[in-house]
């Protein structure tokens, strides 16, 4: 990462947008949908943090705005890279470093298990690499503060493959392990930008009649 700075997106209960500002964010245990485990988990992008907050905070399908602009707060978070370590699996030095954490695991585990583990996912790699750090008191995974990973990601309901050679609909994951790689914490105001994003994401998804 050569950036002195990451910017990242988090959308939230609005009941949360205070408490956060002021004492920081709670960490979030290793869920579904959190695929680089424990941490605090932004989106480099706006349209995957607001599209969150249908998916995650209202948890239904919202097709006025002014009901997202009611129950999701929007913040923008600065991340020290110049100061932290910050590792991106999407990346030659990343997935390399993602490979080391494999033997890790190869060493720990047999044959039999080793490949049953990978046939599981990446996300539950990372489960099981935290698993041995707290097994071992080591830290393997948790000496980054700062993890990223690209995902692809469909933008409508239904799954569809295009033709040509773009790779589209990336989604970019940031998961922060150290709070202290935090510079600045800043809530959006919903706007004019914000509708249009929210828009988007009702168009890509789908309305009612569809």
């Amino acid at each position: 990462m050569n950036e002195e700075t990451i910017i990242g997106y988090h959308t939230t209960k609005i009941k949360n947008v205070e408490s956060i500002l002021k004492y920081g964010f709670i960490e979030s245990k290793a869920n579904k949908g959190h695929w680089l485990g424990k941490g605090i988990y932004l989106f480099e992008n706006i349209y995957y943090a607001m599209e969150w907050g249908i998916l995650g905070v209202v948890k239904h399908d919202v097709y006025d705005y002014d009901e997202i602009q009611k129950s999701c707060g929007i913040l923008m978070v600065e991340l020290d890279t110049e100061n932290y370590k910050v590792i991106d699996f999407s990346e030659p030095q990343g997935y390399l470093i993602f490979e080391h954490l494999l033997q890790i695991i190869q060493h720990y585990y047999s044959e039999e298990k080793f490949n049953e583990i990978l046939n599981k996912g990446y996300a539950y790699i990372i489960k099981v690499i935290e698993d041995l750090e707290r097994q071992n008191n080591e830290q393997y995974i948790s000496r980054y503060d700062v993890i990223c990973a690209v995902y692809p990601k469909y933008i409508t309901k239904t799954k569809t493959k295009l033709p040509g050679d773009f790779i589209t609909c990336i989604q970019k994951q940031i998961c922060i392990k150290n709070q202290k790689a935090i510079k600045n914490i800043i809530e959006l105001e919903h706007n004019n930008v914000t509708k249009e994003v929210f828009n988007l994401i009702i168009y890509n998804r789908g309305d009612k009649n569809d």
